[in-house]
């Protein structure tokens, strides 16, 4: 945002340099990122001179031979300029003198006619690229005969640009500015008082306004101005909005330019004429429709765009920009005067969608003033008359379904003590705010009434804001004794999420967290089958896509540390990854954990200690952890089919019955593609399904009050048997008082036969009420055997 800082000072008095304005809203939250100051003459021998007569030139139809008067003498010039007029004081470049571009003058014969100097234009002064005609100046500003170096004083504008925030779309206009420079110098802003001379032709039998979708448009107010003339803005016109960056186009468009600029409102001008009907109707576009907008392409429009309408066909996408069958030409004599609030997200979609960005969309993306419509119509319409010679037509059309009123926030003085830390006496706080538009009836709380061109004040903690950033963040010094709750309620997904996490760095395991968005060759390579969301505008073909998976974040780490000789690493990552549902369909999020392994299972090994590097069994024990800490006995384990995995580690991790997700070997072909040479293991898990499926309850077992009995078995099965499916077969058999089997063995080898493999069980037994005796173990030892052999053709290792 932009502001010329002359402007603001017709708003709002102040004595501050460009420099002492810039610091001090800067410390106000509005921080300026440029100051823009006014450009020095860079011409030599111009004078001002007033033109006494203008007469045609003998030889051609398009030039003028003017008289002007420059002082002490009077020089004939021939001029092409089609605004040339008796009366106007203007720069005049005698004989000798330099313009921007370097040109010296010199007296000249120009068909015939001699010619001792020229009349210039802006661009010839270098003071702006106008050439539309010559260069008109004020007469309380300029005397004749006196050298001209430029603007002047008045006219020299410098101008601020401002970074204003999402929050403060009030400060996107030069009113919205003085309300904060207000403060400051503790005076009130001045806003241009609007007097209107109307026709008796009410406004009503000019035009009607239908809003068919008030939830995008909650308010369209609507001015008609008839027997304009299109031409040329006045200078000050031109001058002012060029200032901010806005190119002239005409006088009628520059009006609703310079309004939105001063009050923060977009308004667009219609041709009257070319509204059929007579009628406005605010509706949401038909899905296919195809829309020609101002720049003269054809938009295909979707049923979320929304659409000004007259009695027959769309004249303007809302918010975003007008229509070629309703623009305003030179032709044109009546104007409709829009003036309208549209629903920020509805705005923005679309003009996100088409990829057009203007000043007006900027400001309805942000959010506009629903009660600010009336008052920057009727403005428009003032300067319409005063530039245009228009006639305002009596009243305003003015469609407002469901006005919006200020509302009230309770601020406690006693609360603004207790976060600042600070003590600020209770009349410099209602000054404060009551310096804001703020209404403030005084009681404890304060009673605020915010004006609704506030929509960032809703709590008593953004009014608290609001008295720190006038009363001056330097002002309050640190205070060891400041006390503010900042609790935070986490609900129960996070709580559940945050315990994992504990497990996880318990066990050695560090966080990392990477970008969700990822290359081609990233997503096909973790989850070829799933599919994935390209993003529209990526930076670089590597973050094209949203992450279908973790995997790829982790070997990314894992290569990164590899790089710089890091090799024994454990981390882990929850977060979210995307799959889509869809065109035009928003993608279906998942939250994931993923835990990656490599290297070395202890950094440094003990003295005597052989080096062990990490493997399957390994990262099985992190599920086994996750499982005791939140109790999800049952869990299984099953071979499956993988491409990231090794085909002899491919793992599936289930819960009764439920897929909760993955784990095993990264392949090889997949350690090549990130060029990475030793074994990585990974596991990824659904954080949304092992929430799902978490016992809800705690329940509490007594310290035994028994002795317990174990019992190993050494079993010889076949080699394809999961040694998962045979504990589990056991805990069926071995009854209640059967309270743990764990495997403390894995052999293959010479003591067994080929094709067969040795494991051995640790079974503990357990009774509530007695002291269990061998012979009671015997039975149950004996029906576990038994199934063993049934299922599995298990025999006891000799």
């Amino acid at each position: 945002m932009k502001i010329n800082i002359n402007w603001l000072k017709t708003y709002i008095p102040f004595d501050f340099s460009a420099d002492e304005l810039a610091e001090r809203l800067t410390m106000v939250g509005l921080e300026i990122e440029a100051i823009h100051h006014p450009v020095e003459a860079s011409f030599q021998g111009v004078f001002v001179g007033e033109i006494l007569q203008v007469e045609n030139h003998p030889s051609a139809t398009k030039l003028k031979v003017c008289t002007v008067d420059v002082g002490e003498t009077t020089l004939s010039t021939v001029c092409g300029a089609p605004n040339v007029a008796v009366g106007q004081r203007v720069p005049v470049a005698g004989v000798g003198a330099v313009l921007a571009d370097g040109f010296r003058v010199t007296s000249t014969t120009i068909r015939g006619v001699r010619s001792e100097g020229m009349i210039c234009s802006e661009r010839e002064l270098g003071l702006s690229d106008d050439h539309t005609g010559i260069l008109v100046l004020d007469k309380k500003h300029h005397s004749v005969g006196k050298a001209f170096t430029g603007n002047s004083q008045e006219e020299k504008d410098t101008v601020l640009e401002i970074n204003v925030t999402p929050n403060r779309p009030d400060c996107l206009s030069h009113l919205g500015v003085a309300r904060e420079v207000g403060v400051m110098v503790e005076k009130v802003v001045r806003r241009p008082v609007i007097s209107l001379k109307e026709t008796d032709l009410p406004a009503e039998d000019w035009v009607t306004v239908e809003i068919v979708d008030s939830d995008a448009c909650p308010r369209y107010s609507a001015r008609v101005v008839h027997d304009v003339v299109v031409g040329p803005s006045p200078r000050w016109l031109r001058r002012r909005l060029e200032s901010v960056g806005v190119r002239s186009i005409n006088n009628i468009v520059d009006v609703t330019n310079y309004v939105m600029m001063e009050t923060g409102q977009p308004l667009h001008a219609f041709d009257y004429e070319h509204i059929q009907g007579k009628k406005i109707i605010v509706r949401k576009a038909v899905a296919g429709d195809i829309f020609v907008t101002l720049d003269g392409e054809k938009r295909n429009l979707t049923s979320d765009d929304l659409l000004i309408c007259d009695d027959q066909r769309g004249i303007a996408m809302a918010g975003v920009m007008g229509g070629l069958n309703s623009e305003v030409s030179e032709n044109t004599k009546t104007v409709l005067l829009e003036s309208a609030c549209f629903d920020p997200k509805t705005i923005r979609k679309t003009a996100k969608r088409l990829g057009i960005t203007s000043e007006a969309s900027h400001r309805f993306e942000r959010g506009t003033d629903p009660n600010n419509t009336l008052y920057a119509v009727d403005r428009a319409a003032q300067l319409l008359s005063e530039v245009a010679g228009g006639k305002v037509a009596r009243g305003v059309v003015d469609a407002y379904p469901r006005p919006v009123k200020p509302w009230t926030v309770f601020l406690r003085p006693s609360r603004i003590q207790t976060v600042l830390g600070k003590v600020i006496p209770g009349e410099r706080i209602v000054s404060l705010l009551q310096g804001l538009c703020l209404e403030i009836e005084k009681a404890d709380p304060l009673r605020v009434t915010v004006p609704t061109f506030r929509p960032d004040l809703k709590k008593e903690i953004d009014l608290i804001e609001e008295v720190a950033r006038h009363y001056g963040y330097d002002k309050i010094e640190p205070n060891l004794r400041f006390s503010v709750a900042l609790n935070h309620l986490r609900n129960d997904e996070q709580e559940f999420t945050e315990a994992v996490k504990d497990v996880l760095v318990g066990l050695g395991i560090s966080e990392i967290i990477s970008t969700s968005m990822v290359s081609r060759d990233e997503v096909s390579s973790s989850t070829p089958k799933t599919p994935y969301v390209s993003i529209q505008n990526p930076l670089s073909p590597e973050t094209q896509f949203l992450r279908t998976s973790l995997v790829p974040g982790l070997l990314n780490a894992i290569r990164w540390n590899r790089n710089r000789s890091t090799y024994n690493l454990r981390f882990f990552e929850i977060g979210k990854a995307f799959r889509a549902k869809g065109k035009n369909a928003l993608p279906e999020e998942s939250l994931l954990l993923a835990v990656g392994l490599s290297g070395s299972v202890r950094p440094k090994p003990f003295w005597g200690e052989e080096d062990v590097n990490v493997n399957f069994f390994h990262l099985k024990g992190i599920v086994d952890a996750l499982i005791e800490r939140f109790h999800l006995h049952g869990l299984g384990f099953e071979t499956t089919t993988n491409p990231v995995f090794e085909p002899e580690t491919a793992t599936q991790i289930c819960y009764r019955g439920t897929t909760l997700g993955w784990m095993g070997a990264v392949s090889k072909q997949i350690r090549s593609h990130w060029d990475i040479e030793d074994a990585v293991f990974v596991l990824e898990v659904s954080m949304d399904t092992l929430f799902s499926v978490r016992p809800l309850g705690k329940k509490y077992d007594p310290i035994p009050r028994f002795p317990s009995i174990k019992r190993d078995l050494a079993l010889v099965v076949d080699e394809t048997v999961p040694v998962g499916a045979i504990r589990d077969l056991i805990r069926e058999n071995g009854g209640e008082e059967l309270v743990s089997a764990e495997l403390f063995d894995l052999y293959r080898g010479s003591q067994v036969p080929r094709g067969k493999k040795s494991v051995a069980f640790s079974l503990t037994f357990l009774s509530p009420v007695r002291t269990m005796k061998e012979e009671e173990i015997e039975p149950i030892v004996s029906s576990i055997l038994k199934a063993l052999e049934r299922s599995f053709s298990a025999s006891l290792r000799s």
